[in-house]
């Protein structure tokens, strides 16, 4: 009976999108890097899709196993903040928006991580950046870019470049995330 208890609970957890996988760089187990199913149990990562008495805590990633042997000696592992990962958003501008000319979009990239690039994420998830329950402001690069929405297609198109080429010193990749600088613009005529 547990184990078809299990197994719903499992198969509800993929169909509610509750399923978690890392691919790698996010946790550590015992102070390697953890590649594979997890779960949140409160506010803490542990091993295995779903919660069960064989799951184990997983920690912050170290990019020395010296530094993890350290705070294993001195009692320094803390558990990880409770963070989230960003989620993509796709952009729409508001009618608002365009009465205003000028948006804000807001990009976050992961640091130090070469098949990283820029994902584009909403207002609340940037207010919340290196806050709890937010994306850890240490583990990602952000970066906000005033969008012009309407005027002249010149204009546009040059001062939307301008803010990506900006933004690209704080987000390399984020010029490989928007190549058209006059999406969703509006046209006006003089």
């Amino acid at each position: 009976m547990e184990k078809q208890t299990r197994t719903s609970e499992f198969s509800q957890r993929r169909n509610d999108n509750l399923y978690l996988y890392t691919k790698g760089n996010q946790y550590s187990l015992d102070g390697e890097n953890y590649i594979g199913e997890y779960h949140i149990d409160g506010i803490t990562p542990r091993t295995g899709p779903v919660p069960s008495p064989n799951s184990i805590d997983l920690g912050r990633v170290y990019t020395n196993k010296d530094h993890y042997v350290y705070d294993k000696l001195f009692s320094f592992d803390v558990p990880i903040n409770s963070t989230t990962q960003p989620k993509p958003y796709i952009y729409r501008p508001t009618e608002q928006a365009y009465a205003n000319v000028y948006d804000l979009r807001y990009f976050v990239e992961k640091i130090n991580d070469e098949r990283s690039y820029a994902i584009e994420i909403d207002a609340n998830q940037f207010g919340l950046i290196g806050k709890k329950n937010g994306i850890d402001g240490g583990l990602y690069l952000s970066a906000t870019v005033k969008w012009k929405l309407t005027g002249n297609i010149d204009d546009i198109s040059t001062l939307n470049q301008l803010e990506l080429q900006q933004a690209s010193i704080k987000i390399p990749t984020i010029l490989y995330s928007i190549k058209n600088f006059t999406e969703f613009a509006r046209i006006t005529f003089v």
